[in-house]
């Protein structure tokens, strides 16, 4: 890499045509400037000037090297006017969250790009550990996850409410042995099934499922595509628990059931970022549409 200090020596001289002038520009001596010079010329591996008298004529590489310096402090300058502009409908955005959540908010944001093509959203679905390491370590901007992360570097601001419900096969009507009718149906297990089914469970105001021993129960298969889960259990071999939202973008209608709980179970949701880092203006507009898309639901 060449010294930016050497460059800058270097195409003053140039720009002046005198050693005398640059160090009085540069506020250096004459033999400082020659210094500069003899050292770039190593860097380079090339002759860069000769002295013509109290002047100075470039070589070829001269030239190339002083083009160089040119294009390299123009495009630093660029790139300094770039740090004061925050367009707030340019740039790059990115964000990640359960799969559950992108399916809610993904449509809003694609919305968003398509009225302003310069932004550039990059969406990671991921389990709630992996989102917050990523916004830890910098790699995302804003993590939606189901609790406040302990680090206390990151900030959350509450979301929303995400409602849980308990699917079941069509077929299935009777509910008076519903503990005895999930072990023999079987869960259909995902990443989130055994936190989904114990909190389901716990919170559901019914003391028969609250000493499901969901351990134990017997797995019916095993399913990491979201848009999927809800296949088996639409043909009968099988139950699940998942966010409510799923069940309109699976698409399986009159197959599917939804346990009648004696109360609504649901889970926080959070809006979660660095506490040090303000985020650029176009940020606004992405929070707007995750904000609106749990509005409108």
């Amino acid at each position: 890499m060449l010294n930016p200090k050497y460059l800058k020596t270097f195409t003053t001289l140039v720009e002046t045509g005198s050693f005398t002038k640059t160090a009085e520009r540069l506020f250096m001596t004459q033999p400082g400037v020659s210094q500069h010079v003899k050292k770039l010329e190593q860097s380079c591996g090339s002759e860069l000037l000769v002295r013509l008298g109290k002047g100075i004529e470039l070589t070829e590489q001269g030239r190339q090297v002083y083009r160089y310096a040119r294009e390299d402090e123009a495009r630093q300058q660029q790139f300094l006017e770039q740090l004061k502009f925050d367009e707030p409908h340019q740039g790059h955005c990115t964000l990640a969250c359960s799969g559950a959540v992108a399916q809610r908010i993904y449509p809003g944001l694609t919305a968003l790009q398509a009225k302003h093509p310069a932004l550039a959203i990059h969406l990671e679905v991921a389990p709630r550990h992996r989102i917050v390491e990523s916004l830890k370590q910098g790699e995302i901007d804003i993590g939606i996850v189901t609790n406040i992360p302990a680090d206390e570097s990151l900030i959350a601001e509450y979301l929303a409410e995400e409602v849980l419900h308990l699917f079941l096969p069509a077929t299935i009507t009777n509910f008076t042995s519903i503990n005895t009718t999930l072990n023999q149906l079987g869960l259909v297990d995902h990443p989130d099934a055994a936190h989904y089914l114990q909190l389901y469970c716990n919170h559901c105001g019914e003391e028969r499922l609250a000493s499901l021993e969901v351990a134990k129960l017997k797995r019916s298969g095993y399913v990491n595509q979201l848009s999927q889960i809800l296949l088996p259990v639409s043909a009968g071999v099988g139950f699940t628990v998942l966010p409510a939202s799923v069940e309109k973008h699976a698409g399986h209608g009159s197959n599917i059931a939804v346990y009648p709980a004696a109360s609504t179970v649901s889970e926080p949701l959070y809006l979660v970022r660095s506490r040090h880092r303000n985020l650029p203006a176009r940020y606004a507009g992405v929070s707007e549409v995750i904000y609106a898309a749990f509005q409108q639901s």
